[in-house]
């Protein structure tokens, strides 16, 4: 899984692997989530997104299964 930096006050980092449908989110404080089920386009979307936080928010969390890596 290859890892985009990314510019945000609470993310550092998003990944993405499509043959999984598993989308990686670092946060600056540490956390890892790996979040499954996340359709490509999303991961796309997310990296353009100007507020990630918000993105993350109301498109990503509570909405797909996921583990905590860290």
């Amino acid at each position: 899984m290859i890892h985009h930096p990314v510019t945000s006050s609470r993310i550092a980092m998003i990944g993405y692997d499509p043959a999984t449908a598993e989308l990686e989110i670092v946060f600056k404080e540490g956390k890892i989530y790996r979040y499954r089920g996340v359709p490509e386009h999303l991961f796309h979307t997310f990296l353009s997104v100007v507020s990630k936080g918000r993105f993350y928010d109301g498109v990503i969390r509570d909405k797909f299964p996921y583990t905590r890596i860290r």
